[in-house]
């Protein structure tokens, strides 16, 4: 699974470093091709593998300004976190929804496929947007960022670091304010 991954990674930069590069960030928008990054396989591998190494994430949980922390159970990670794993964001189901951006970004060193949902289509996914960081250097993925509707009034992004930690943001869409913050932390 890991090595598909990397595979995976490797054909998007070799795709990316052929662009001419400039002095500033770069940009090449097209339509959704055999490069589509698998997000959804992706998290699974590494719920997976925080799951092999046995060590239970700590939770912490921050609402209306008070904050709680704990160990999560390793069987709970999945449940956890379903909000970004249904419904699976791989291009058979979305690659029609999304339009891609692939850049080398210089400001952060990285390579950035950046995966918008086309207006036209947002009732037919509650996904809006997401975002995979590739350190040009290691060929690893830095961070993914999600971000999904989850109901009229509320969005929800994730933040994912591998083999670190994961942070779940809820946002109210009228007044922009953080509704609560779940933070699971594996690398401590």
């Amino acid at each position: 699974m890991r090595y598909c991954t990397f595979i995976l990674i490797f054909v998007c930069l070799i795709a990316s470093c052929a662009q001419k590069k400039s002095n500033k960030s770069t940009a090449d928008n097209s339509e959704s091709d055999a490069s589509f990054f698998p997000v959804g396989n992706y998290l699974l591998g590494d719920i997976e593998t925080i799951k092999h190494q046995g060590i239970s994430p700590k939770y912490v949980y921050v609402k209306n300004g008070n904050s709680d922390s704990s160990f999560l159970q390793l069987q709970d990670i999945d449940s956890s976190l379903s909000d970004f794993l249904i419904p699976m964001i791989d291009s058979a189901g979305l690659s029609e929804l999304v339009k891609e951006t692939k850049f080398y970004d210089e400001s952060i060193e990285s390579f950035t496929l950046s995966y918008d949902v086309q207006k036209d289509y947002f009732e037919k996914t509650s996904w809006r947007k997401w975002d995979v960081y590739i350190n040009p250097e290691t060929q690893k993925v830095d961070r993914i960022f999600l971000m999904k509707s989850i109901s009229d009034s509320t969005i929800a992004q994730l933040t994912w670091i591998p083999k670190s930690f994961a942070k779940v943001v809820i946002i109210n869409n009228q007044s922009s304010s953080i509704v609560e913050e779940k933070t699971f932390i594996w690398n401590y």
